[in-house]
């Protein structure tokens, strides 16, 4: 197994962190890596994490998510998923879990918090000065990687990885979908579960992949789960996701746009159950005031968020100048 941390997040062989998200379970558990990494179906795949589950120690508690339902759900959502990446560089869903199994998840994030899993989050921008990318903390956001040490606290997290990740890549890898050439890949990813305080926290604009194969990042497209059931609209947080909504705007070609007043805004609220999958190394955004107006102590306004990283093989898709989204980190970084 291979791993490397990059802005609070760790880089694994997929199938090796399967088996890693079980790590507690029985000592026969290296008897199983030789089947289960040889797995290239996620129905199969599926099969696979079940019967782990099955012959982990009785102390755990099971997970209460429906793994092939939510493979379902995605594999049907696959056309709609790859034709709005295709044309609008994102996609959004707020139906992709039902409500019970976000308060589960939500619950498990913060009995995680409670242990002392979560540490100060940190990430990368681009500089407008110098066009150089600089490192910044994230004042008021903690974040931690989920990983095999969690399955007993969190299982459903874990299991909403797995089975994302197992499946997602390789649908939107079908040759009938505009996502193909892609080549999304599910043999590594990144993960970090975040919570932002209230009291007005935010993220600064950035892109989460701006250096892309010249720094070793090959994260090709981010997916968001938001685990906020009780969230109100005054609650803040939005993520604001910068656009371009068509060929012209006020009158100018696509040529003719210089800053960020010609770009299209979009903001969206970190409800509950809202999925948001957009490419990583191209859409510019930013998370807006988290409860502005609350006690920076006060829990029930935190903003929780399951972030996964898919990486893609198709090393000449990040940053490609001929991609329709490529002028927007220029027109948002000025």
């Amino acid at each position: 197994m291979f791993a490397k941390v990059r802005g609070n997040t760790k880089v694994t062989t997929m199938f090796d962190r399967c088996l890693s998200l079980y790590a507690a379970g029985p000592r026969n558990i290296q008897s199983m890596a030789s089947t289960t990494t040889m797995i290239n179906s996620p129905a199969v795949a599926i099969a696979s994490i079940n019967n782990i589950c099955k012959r982990l120690h009785s102390t755990m508690v099971d997970p209460i998510i429906d793994m092939q339902q939510l493979q379902n759900k995605l594999v049907e959502l696959s056309p709609d998923i790859a034709t709005s990446l295709t044309e609008r560089g994102y996609y959004t869903t707020s139906s992709i879990l039902p409500s019970n199994i976000i308060r589960t998840m939500r619950s498990q994030s913060i009995n995680l918090r409670h242990q002392g899993r979560f540490e100060q989050s940190w990430s990368e921008r681009i500089d407008s000065s110098t066009g150089s990318v600089v490192r910044f903390d994230k004042e008021g956001v903690f974040a931690c990687e989920p990983d095999g040490r969690d399955y007993d606290v969190a299982p459903d997290l874990i299991v909403y990885m797995s089975v994302l990740l197992q499946t997602l890549p390789t649908v939107l890898c079908e040759q009938s979908l505009p996502t193909s050439e892609v080549q999304l890949s599910n043999q590594s990813f990144n993960a970090k579960l975040a919570v932002t305080s209230p009291g007005g926290s935010v993220y600064p604009l950035h892109i989460d992949n701006p250096q892309g194969v010249s720094a070793g990042d090959t994260r090709k497209l981010t997916c968001i789960l938001y685990l906020n059931p009780d969230y109100e609209p005054d609650d803040g947080g939005e993520i604001r996701l910068y656009l371009d909504g068509g060929m012209k705007k006020e009158g100018k070609t696509m040529k003719e746009k210089t800053d960020k007043e010609d770009l299209d805004i979009l903001d969206l609220t970190p409800v509950g159950g809202r999925l948001l999958a957009f490419w990583s190394d191209e859409i510019p955004h930013e998370v807006l005031a988290t409860a502005p107006m609350a006690d920076g102590k006060d829990e029930k306004f935190d903003r929780y968020a399951l972030t996964i990283w898919i990486p893609t093989e198709n090393y000449l898709s990040l940053h490609n100048y001929s991609s329709k989204f490529s002028h927007l980190r220029d027109l948002a970084f000025p």
